[in-house]
């Protein structure tokens, strides 16, 4: 269930179908597979990093976990009620970032690897699980797998990101981003209610 949850949680938010129509309308053909492996090894190596000095990351910050929770937790239903409505997440990518993406030769690491791909969300959540997996090697290598998982369904959904484009059109391309939307807002939810919880107990 742990491994279930955490590559469902990470593919929702990193949302790789949106991340493809963006490549579909930007990227040449004989390009995409380039971007797609780039784009894919950027979100990897950004977990990896996020993972591994995480620990280290917050007791720099001198900030408690469960803050992280509940912050992290207001992002991700902010993103939901944007998802909700169909709209792609600001904290994923703006209107002005796009307009400075359609001027760049290579979109691949920036703007579809961070943000779009690997944003405030999936670092704050990935922050969130590590901090779970804590002192349960088990735990910690369903999260291990969890990434790796995403990283190969992202590098797939974008390799054929001309061919899901065609497929899903406007219509289906709203209904993706509204159930990836409720998935994201409960995962949310629950971290903001974790974390006030916990804090509360401690006082």
């Amino acid at each position: 269930m742990g491994l279930l949850k955490y590559t469902v949680s990470l593919l929702v938010i990193t949302d790789p179908i949106f991340a493809a129509l963006m490549v579909a309308g930007m990227v040449s053909a004989e390009k995409v597979r380039r971007v797609a492996f780039k784009s894919s090894m950027t979100v990897l190596i950004s977990s990896a990093v996020t993972v591994l000095t995480g620990d280290s990351l917050l007791k720099l910050m001198g900030v408690n976990i469960y803050s992280i929770k509940i912050f992290g937790g207001l992002i991700l239903l902010h993103m939901a009620f944007q998802m909700l409505q169909a709209h792609p997440p600001k904290t994923k990518h703006t209107d002005e970032e796009s307009q400075a993406a359609a001027s760049k030769e290579d979109i691949s690491v920036i703007p579809i690897g961070i943000p779009i791909l690997f944003g405030p969300g999936a670092f704050t959540t990935l922050l969130i699980f590590r901090e779970e997996s804590r002192g349960n090697l088990f735990q910690f290598g369903e999260l291990a797998v969890a990434i790796l998982l995403t990283v190969v369904v992202i590098y797939l959904t974008l390799l054929n990101s001309a061919a899901i484009s065609r497929r899903l059109g406007t219509t289906g391309m709203n209904v993706t981003v509204r159930v990836f939307g409720l998935f994201v807002g409960a995962l949310g939810a629950q971290f903001v209610v974790d974390g006030v919880k916990h804090l509360w107990v401690q006082g």
